[in-house]
């Protein structure tokens, strides 16, 4: 209970004044997700990891298999960014409980939705229609997409050894 109040005052804090900042504002287009690092959600790394990102893995991924099916489409830039934003909260939580050693599946799975990640990225196939073309390079795309929908999984296998 001692924990819960400061972080409920906290957030209702927040809450407040993100309400008064946009006051007046016209709505403008939602922010896109970016996949920059921020401060792990909590102090210390959860028992179970699957446990833990199950939902969030499952909700992020949403579908992005079906939006990643034109690579050059913003839906599908958005999914990517979504859930490598989780990603970057897991590896943390992975590092904060033992790293590669402890979860090797799990971490190379992250290493190849890097991977697909940065080629995305390096081939600029964000709103270019050549991206689309079944022959770009921006088809790795679905070691991320599809990496998300079964890194619960492979955390579960990583966490009975």
């Amino acid at each position: 209970m001692h924990r819960i109040l400061p972080t409920l005052a906290a957030a209702l804090l927040l809450a407040g004044a993100a309400t008064a900042c946009s006051e007046g504002q016209p709505d403008s287009k939602p922010a896109r997700q970016s996949a920059t690092p921020k401060a792990s959600p909590s102090a210390t790394a959860p028992d179970k990891l699957a446990d833990y990102y199950k939902d969030k893995l499952d909700a992020v991924s949403d579908g992005s298999i079906e939006n990643c099916q034109t690579p050059s489409s913003t839906a599908c830039s958005n999914d990517i960014g979504a859930i490598m934003t989780v990603i970057d909260d897991l590896e943390r939580d992975i590092d904060a409980k033992g790293g590669a050693s402890a979860y090797p599946t799990s971490t190379q799975q992250i290493a190849k939705m890097r991977a697909a990640q940065q080629e995305y990225e390096d081939n600029v196939c964000e709103g270019n229609p050549a991206s689309d073309d079944p022959n770009s390079d921006c088809w790795g795309i679905v070691n991320i997409t599809l990496g998300a929908t079964t890194l619960s999984m492979t955390l579960s296998t990583d966490e009975l050894t």
